[in-house]
């Protein structure tokens, strides 16, 4: 089984990104981290596997929050999830991020509108 858990806010600061999930919806002390992130070109989001007991949960970090993103990676800085005070070291975030977006440069069979949105977001200077 799987579910699906929007992030519904980031905090930078000099300990790294935190992406915000509900606290009602996820226990941390029963997750682990699988590694593995993955697109989701129709809704414009990222999704990073996590397991909780024996479920997949992906969640799910939408457009509007990748420019967090693209600054926690240029600054190499750790991510996590953070549920209420609970927090869990996402170590393979990073990597899983970059091999990602790798991937869909130039790579239209993610739909033109997803590639446009990653590039704009992680290839172009600003």
């Amino acid at each position: 089984m799987r579910k699906m858990l929007e992030i519904n806010g980031t905090i930078i600061n000099e300990d790294g990104l935190f992406l915000l999930i509900d606290q009602s919806k996820l226990n941390l002390e029963q997750c682990s981290e699988v590694g593995t992130m993955i697109a989701d070109s129709d809704e414009s989001s990222l999704l990073y596997i996590i397991e909780e007991k024996e479920e997949f949960v992906y969640v799910t970090v939408p457009f509007e929050y990748w420019s967090d993103l693209k600054k926690a990676s240029d600054q190499n800085i750790n991510v996590f999830l953070k549920v209420d005070e609970e927090n869990m070291a996402l170590n393979s975030w990073n990597d899983e991020l970059s091999y990602l977006v790798q991937n869909v440069e130039g790579n239209f069979n993610y739909g033109e509108e997803f590639v446009k949105q990653i590039q704009s977001v992680f290839l172009e200077e600003k």
